[in-house]
């Protein structure tokens, strides 16, 4: 049985841009010189689908408990929203991001700053616009007494494809975590927990007693943090941080938001969770073959959260038509409620 725990007020973080604003494409372009589509700067990773109001529908049904809704944007907004409620908070990227590492289009920069949100709460949630919340969701699933809820999965780093800007800059974040974590002694109930199951617990174990950090399973679900734990470590790898927010879009040669986990993580300061409990992961296939099984996992409500990630990088404008389509409807089936963030 799930007790609740007491915790104080807890906020969402959500960041969106719009793809298709000229005068955001305009300023874009003025620094991107690539040339070339990157794995770092794809449109991909601007595409909107239109389905945002699902994502406020859904916080707002499943999710009550919720204090503020932050929604970080370049300066442009969703047409269906309604900017007075109460709730929510707009906050530009030139509201907190330091102006030398502005304008940027790096995602990257934009999240390790979250914690220079004055009004932020202390407890506060990071979610991407494509996690849509189909059933409830208590607070226990994020945070127990005040501390984050996350599941450790130890794993062994390899870089298979020397294209994707990720793995590189996973590899940075190990870095910096072995330069801090690696001599200290790890805490053997967050490795080793039955939350993890048997099998995780024994693959955990197994690299517990290694010197050093070999690498931490990266999940794609919302994460819970402390606003204090940026503070922290800010002031503790300033240097390097300030060096990736540097970059007006991603780089190999930088850190992202993973490091604020992992160093979470390698701390000890979460709560042990089985985070796949409460989310399910879905990304396209080839031409979208696998749309109608998404749809499927979204009506049936397989999990609270459903995340949907747009991995459609080659498809045709019809394939993309098509998925994009078929996910509204399967949306809107199980959120048709107007709700009060809509106008």
């Amino acid at each position: 049985m799930d007790i609740q725990m007491s915790n104080h007020k807890i906020d969402i973080i959500v960041p969106w841009v719009d793809g298709g604003d000229i005068k955001w494409l305009e300023e874009k372009n003025k620094y991107d010189m690539s040339g070339e589509k990157n794995s770092g700067n794809s449109p991909v990773r601007y595409r909107d689908w239109g389905l945002m109001k699902y994502f406020f529908r859904g916080i707002e049904k499943n999710m009550p408990w919720v204090n503020k809704l932050y929604f970080v944007t370049w300066g442009h907004l969703p047409d269906f929203l309604k900017t007075d409620n109460p709730k929510l908070c707009i906050i530009k990227h030139s509201d907190y991001i330091p102006e030398e590492y502005l304008p940027t289009f790096n995602s990257s920069v934009i999240e390790l700053n979250y914690h220079r949100i004055q009004e932020l709460s202390e407890n506060f949630i990071l979610f991407n616009d494509d996690f849509y919340i189909v059933d409830e969701l208590s607070e226990n699933a994020f945070f127990r007494n005040d501390v984050p809820c996350d599941t450790l999965k130890a794993t062994t780093l390899v870089n298979y494809d020397l294209s994707k800007y990720t793995l590189h800059r996973t590899f940075n974040n190990m870095g910096v975590i072995n330069k801090h974590f690696s001599q200290k002694k790890k805490p053997i109930d967050k490795w080793v927990n039955p939350a993890y199951g048997f099998k995780n617990s024994a693959r955990n174990l197994v690299k517990f007693f290694n010197e050093n950090y070999s690498g931490f399973y990266d999940h794609h679900f919302a994460v819970p943090y402390r606003k204090s734990l940026f503070e922290k470590v800010w002031e503790i790898e300033g240097e390097n941080l300030d060096k990736s927010c540097r970059n007006k879009f991603r780089s190999p040669l930088e850190l992202s938001i993973w490091l604020m986990r992992y160093w979470q993580l390698a701390s000890g300061e979460f709560y042990p969770v089985d985070v796949t409990k409460n989310g399910v992961y879905h990304e396209f296939w080839e031409k979208g073959k696998n749309v109608d099984e998404i749809c499927d996992s979204i009506r049936n409500k397989e999990k609270p959260m459903i995340i949907v990630n747009d991995t459609l990088e080659d498809a045709t404008e019809e394939t993309f038509d098509m998925c994009r389509e078929k996910i509204t409807a399967a949306l809107d089936s199980v959120l048709p409620d107007k709700c009060s963030f809509e106008k």
